[in-house]
């Protein structure tokens, strides 16, 4: 059979499910699969636990015999996590170790787990220093760039999307009133992220915006193009994330990752446990900048 294993989709922070064929992992002496996210932001931390068998066979709803802890380097406090029976969308039963804390910015940790019978498996995990999002002033070199820094000792940010949202006339009613439409367009902008010398510095790229914005209303075809289209707020989210989060080529494509240690950190076992936290900021941008951009402002 095939069981569920989970990868990491930070928004915010949670699990997911994707599939892994357990064939692949059969034969080895390792212990465990361990998957999850130490997050400095969260009030109770989380990892997915997997026993890894030599023979395939439906997991028991029995809580693991096992003993998982924390220990924070830093600090050099333990903390014994619980097991938590979860049942998966197949049908079969799997296991979240949980402890009620929140890691510490700029703290290094040690998971351990240790089966009845000795088998045991371990993560090393450094949680990123806190940072925050700072807007710069607007640069029209002649396309309108709005800077979004992180500043701070930041290794990466993952998922790093911008929102845009937008409204526009799409028709009338009867006695004449325009009607408006809102509308949102996501863009990814995980390859507009560079380095500066005291972070990292997202450009957002408003004049491209407009441009993709445009593409979109022109799909209704009641959108009225002498009224304009609004720019609301743009909303900008990433997930700060620590050194260990280095994807092989392709990026972080579920179906590259899922392959047992291909993304891995666990010693004598398989998986992936990151640290990592999301950075948010909304704003609306100065009217001259959307202006210059091909925005129109009649909020």
């Amino acid at each position: 059979m095939r069981y569920l294993l989970c990868w990491l989709v930070l928004v915010p922070v949670v699990l997911t499910g994707c599939e892994e064929d357990v064939v692949s992992v059969l034969g080895t002496e390792r212990a465990y699969t361990l998957y999850g996210v130490l997050n400095p932001k969260a009030d109770t931390q989380f990892v997915r636990v997997y026993l890894i068998e030599q023979r395939l066979e439906r997991t028991t709803p029995e809580p693991l015999d096992a003993r998982f802890t924390s220990t924070d380097l830093t600090t050099g406090e333990v903390l014994v996590w619980r097991d938590s029976v979860v049942v998966d969308p197949d049908g079969g039963y799997g296991h979240i170790f949980w402890a009620p804390f929140r890691a510490g910015y700029d703290h290094d940790y040690r998971l351990d787990i240790t089966g009845g019978d000795g088998r045991a498996s371990s993560a090393t995990i450094d949680v990123p220093e806190e940072a925050q999002p700072e807007l710069g002033d607007p640069l029209i070199i002649p396309n309108v760039l709005l800077p979004v820094y992180v500043r701070g000792n930041v290794a990466r940010l993952i998922n790093t999307e911008l929102s845009f949202l937008i409204s526009y006339v799409n028709g009338f009613t009867a006695t004449g009133t325009p009607l408006v439409r809102v509308d949102t367009l996501i863009v990814p902008y995980d390859d507009r992220v560079s380095r500066v010398s005291d972070g990292l510095l997202v450009q957002v790229n408003l004049t491209s915006a407009y441009r993709e914005v445009i593409d979109l209303v022109r799909r209704d075809r009641d959108y009225e193009p002498a009224y304009g289209v609004d720019l609301r707020s743009v909303f900008f989210d990433a997930v700060v994330a620590n050194e260990a989060w280095q994807p092989p080529p392709g990026g972080f494509d579920p179906n590259v990752l899922v392959q047992p240690g291909t993304l891995s950190n666990v010693e004598n076992g398989f998986g992936f446990v990151g640290a990592g936290y999301r950075v948010q900021i909304r704003w609306r941008p100065p009217d001259t900048a959307m202006a210059q951009a091909g925005f129109r402002t009649f909020s």
